[in-house]
């Protein structure tokens, strides 16, 4: 299957595209493959397996599609939930935050967080309904030092083209700020499919870019339905 990433960013292209090819993480080139203990009834030292020689971790961490960070972004938490942040970029490059309503995950999903919506300047398009899972970024340590969370989700690129980024911040007794450098892995797609998936990434006009996203029926709810119906 085919899958089409655009942005309007023309940097992002030269600098930061998307690829297939994953970066281990670096705890991952430090770690030995087995170690030894001791078995009592032989009284012989034998080898066991550490967690790199796990089919289902290794998997995990090659397979993805991972989506990186476009800017330095430095947010600030508040005691109240609300999240302020600044960025170096302007123009295409700037970055879109927003916070999300409490009422929209209820009080008992996210108690004790906050969550932010980063607006990705990727959008994607996919030549089947192939479904992706999209997850943090589990075995990087990046977000996890700040004991930030992604939403995961699941989707096809098929009838909806949007990517957003949802981080989950703790609230703390004090006011606190958070740096993420450019180039950080924010999240991952899993493709759930055997079939090979070629990515490749273009240039979209802003206009165009932004119809892509808008692709859908002009309704208060369910507009991603409504679309499948039309398409299917």
């Amino acid at each position: 299957m085919k899958l089409d990433f655009y942005t309007f960013d023309k940097t992002l292209l030269e600098l930061l595209p998307v690829k297939r090819k994953v970066q281990n993480p670096s705890w991952w080139s430090k770690l030995k493959k087995f170690y030894y203990e001791f078995d009592v009834k032989s009284g012989i030292k034998v080898p066991a397996p550490t967690v790199k020689l796990c089919p289902g971790v290794a998997d995990y961490i090659r397979n993805s599609i991972d989506i990186k960070l476009w800017s330095d972004v430095i947010f600030k938490i508040k005691p109240n939930g609300q999240v302020t942040s600044a960025s170096p970029l302007t123009d295409e490059g700037r970055m879109h935050v927003s916070l999300h309503s409490d009422d929209q995950t209820g009080p008992d999903l996210y108690n004790g967080r906050t969550v932010v919506k980063l607006a990705n300047p990727w959008a994607v398009k996919a030549s089947d309904r192939t479904k992706f899972l999209i997850t943090e970024n589990h075995y990087n340590e990046e977000l996890r030092e700040h004991g930030i969370l992604i939403s995961p989700g699941l989707t096809n690129f098929y009838d909806q083209h949007a990517l957003n980024i949802f981080l989950v911040f703790p609230i703390k007794e004090e006011e606190y700020e958070v740096t993420l450098n450019y180039g950080t892995t924010l999240m991952s797609l899993h493709p759930m499919t055997d079939k090979p998936v070629d990515v490749k990434c273009s240039f979209m006009n802003q206009e165009n870019f932004n119809g892509l996203l808008a692709n859908f029926p002009n309704k208060f709810f369910g507009r991603y339905y409504a679309k499948r119906k039309v398409t299917e």
